[in-house]
């Protein structure tokens, strides 16, 4: 079976549809744009719902998963280029055996925080709410054990929690350290994510910025051997390859390198590049 090799500039691993509820286009839709734009591989992964309903306001139903990754499926069989099936997980230390399964018949699984959760009654939005230093550490805390749990080929915008915490302090730089030392540890890539870049700038004590990335995370993370990658983290489907201009410039800026991906069949691996 041959063997592909791709350079972040080809693909899109971060993609969602309408199966969401808050991104739009379909399945096919997506594809015909990454064709257009060019690109070599696209992935999609669509939030993961989980079986309590927990985030049900930004997840498909459960019995929506079947007919997602059918349509994948079906729009496989037509593509000029490979596709493949995944999903971006909340992880909680409950569902690590539930998204176990899940892995089992997917191509891939991506991380990522988007909720402070400590009860099923007790949680809340990294982007609805003004973070705390303590979120900061339980923000960390969450993300590293995804990272340890061994099911994810990278962890998504790993520096969200700056969306709403516009202080770079100590409380920022210990979170983001042990996020990259755990990412390094574990051997698990970080994102560079452009959807952080279209979205509202923030202003903080420093001037305006990105909502994420945030410099000092990744200047700190390229003083560490990390593997990087980016993606468009597309909600619509022009959006697939828009603001990757954006990502390689910023890292260039931080000094930092990208992965690559391999693929043979549809088992795909991180490479050095």
């Amino acid at each position: 079976m041959n063997t592909q090799h791709y350079i972040q500039q080809e693909t899109n691993l971060h993609t969602h549809s309408y199966f969401c509820g808050h991104g739009t286009g379909t399945i096919a839709e997506y594809v015909a744009e990454a064709q257009k734009q060019g690109l070599k591989l696209l992935g999609f992964s669509e939030h993961c719902p989980v079986e309590d309903n927990r985030w049900n306001r930004s997840r498909m139903a459960l019995e929506q998963m079947s007919i997602y990754e059918e349509d994948i499926a079906n729009a496989r069989v037509e593509a000029s280029l490979p596709i493949l099936t995944g999903y971006e997980c909340d992880y909680l230390p409950q569902y690590r055996s539930y998204y176990q399964e899940i892995g089992a018949r997917v191509d891939y699984l991506i991380c990522a925080i988007h909720d402070l959760s400590l009860e099923l009654e007790r949680e809340y939005s990294l982007f609805w709410n003004t973070l705390t230093k303590d979120d900061l550490h339980r923000y960390a805390d969450l993300y590293c054990q995804a990272l340890s749990s061994g099911l994810f080929l990278f962890g998504a915008h790993p520096d969200v929690f700056a969306y709403n915490y516009h202080t770079w302090d100590k409380e920022a730089e210990a979170c983001s350290r042990a996020i990259i030392e755990c990412a390094v540890a574990m051997d698990v890539p970080l994102e560079i994510n452009a959807n952080g870049m279209r979205k509202r700038k923030v202003d903080t004590p420093l001037g305006q910025r990105y909502s994420y990335p945030i410099s000092e995370f990744w200047q700190i993370a390229k003083t560490y051997p990390l593997k990087v990658v980016t993606n468009s983290d597309a909600h619509a489907p022009f959006e697939v390859n828009v603001g990757r201009k954006e990502c390689f410039s910023f890292a260039a800026e931080a000094g930092l390198s990208f992965v690559s991906y391999e693929l043979e069949g549809r088992n795909l691996k991180v490479v050095s590049s």
